[in-house]
């Protein structure tokens, strides 16, 4: 009985170790992809194209707010005029009524106008994270890159506490040559103005 048993045991060890054996094999066998970095918000920062639509978006946002208190003021203003009807008259209270109008639909113009900001700005944010994706793509089949990791280059300040912790926190906390962040720059760079898009300076 015990000798039937050790042998299944063992015939089932030999299989394993078979089968890790041919999977070491095989994956010995390929090629090693490259781990290359980027700093995703330094190619944010760098890419005159979206600083120019932000700063686009940024302008209509402050027009909008300038707006929407030029048409509160306005209705302040007409609010002040109620002190010359009593309360309770007929006159009074259509001056209220539409006062109470003119405010609610001043606050639906001002919501769907931030929607409507709101929805262009991750537009932005879209089409020039995917112009990255497409970037990176390229350079990686260029170079056989498998693998691009999110990291921080900025300095880490001592006296700040919050960066500090960030710092800390860092996914990638080694590199050494192999960040892509100034050539996806450059490159995006170079499509755009390729293209005719974009604000060179």
């Amino acid at each position: 009985m015990k000798s039937t048993f050790s042998k299944v045991v063992l015939s089932a060890l030999v299989t394993v170790v078979a089968l890790s054996s041919g999977v070491a094999s095989a994956q010995e066998s390929k090629q090693s992809g490259i781990v290359a970095v980027l700093d995703v918000a330094k190619v944010f920062k760098e890419n005159r194209d979206f600083e120019s639509k932000m700063q686009s978006i940024k302008s209509t946002a402050d027009q909008l707010k300038a707006s929407i208190k030029q048409k509160q003021d306005a209705i302040k203003q007409e609010a002040g005029g109620l002190q010359q009807f009593e309360v309770g008259s007929p006159e009074r209270n259509q001056m209220e009524a539409d006062l109470v109008q003119k405010q609610a639909k001043l606050r639906t113009e001002a919501h769907q106008a931030e929607v409507d900001l709101l929805s262009k700005e991750a537009r932005v944010y879209y089409d020039t994270y995917q112009q990255m994706q497409t970037i990176l793509s390229s350079l990686s089949t260029e170079y056989g890159i498998s693998l691009v990791l999110r990291f921080d280059s900025e300095e880490v300040d001592a006296n700040n506490r919050g960066e500090v912790i960030k710092g800390v926190n860092r996914a990638v906390v080694y590199q050494q040559g192999l960040d892509l962040t100034t050539m996806v720059i450059e490159k995006m760079s170079t499509n755009v103005a390729s293209a005719g898009g974009g604000t060179q300076r």
